[in-house]
């Protein structure tokens, strides 16, 4: 009977720790809760800091995101040139066996320095657009532009981005003007449009008007199209 005894605290004890080990709590975290990555650069998010209570698991990505592959072994996460523009929040997975664990952070695609070529037509139903033009956008919403092979023609402007929804107050033929002027003088032009990116390339495209103030008016004038440079 004694020994029937102690065979039962034993497997007691073993079940005991093994159901310890079963709800520890697993640290399980990236290096930052933030990361930002430039529009349409390329990096690598390094492996995550965990502890395994048992065996190692693999690791995979809660929801496909476009432009974020995730190596199942290490956790760390490849980032390509398709990736949105603007914030994305990311959850990964750890599994081992039947467990599992989640963390997220958030990924934010910043536009800064970029440089783009297309051009705007005079038609709103036409889709047909001269590439003439150089257009500059910079990190602090400010920009350039040009017609190409036409002295005198920059002009400046600024720009602002919500998602993938962009912006655009500019004026050519106007490089002495202080761009956040623009938008309140008479007779600039406003582009409305969106960014769309792939692996390949990016575009921005949409409606542009004339907008003046006296007196108010806002004018559709035709469609742009700016591409990645």
């Amino acid at each position: 009977m004694k020994k029937y005894s102690i065979l039962g605290i034993f497997m007691f004890l073993v079940l005991a720790c093994s159901n310890d080990d079963d709800t520890k709590p697993v640290d399980f975290h990236y290096a930052s809760e933030n990361f930002e990555v430039a529009f349409r650069s390329q990096g690598t998010i390094p492996q995550p800091s965990i502890q395994w209570p048992k065996e190692e698991g693999t690791f995979s990505l809660k929801e496909p995101i476009e432009g974020l592959t995730i190596d199942k072994n290490t956790g760390a996460i490849s980032i390509e040139r398709s990736v949105q523009v603007g914030e994305q929040e990311v959850t990964v997975i750890a599994q081992s066996g039947s467990q599992s664990w989640e963390t997220s952070f958030l990924l934010t695609s910043v536009l800064k320095y970029t440089l783009w070529v297309g051009g705007r037509n005079n038609d709103p139903d036409s889709g047909e657009v001269e590439y003439n033009s150089i257009l500059q956008l910079y990190e602090d919403g400010t920009l350039d532009i040009e017609l190409i092979d036409e002295v005198g023609s920059e002009g400046v402007g600024v720009w602002s981005i919500d998602g993938n929804a962009i912006q655009m107050w500019l004026c050519t033929y106007c490089s002495d003007m202080d761009p956040q002027d623009v938008p309140q003088t008479d007779e600039h032009s406003y582009f409305e449009g969106t960014l769309d990116n792939d692996m390949l390339t990016a575009k921005i495209s949409g409606k542009w008007f004339v907008v003046r103030f006296d007196p108010d008016s806002t004018t559709l004038r035709g469609n742009f199209v700016f591409e990645w440079d």
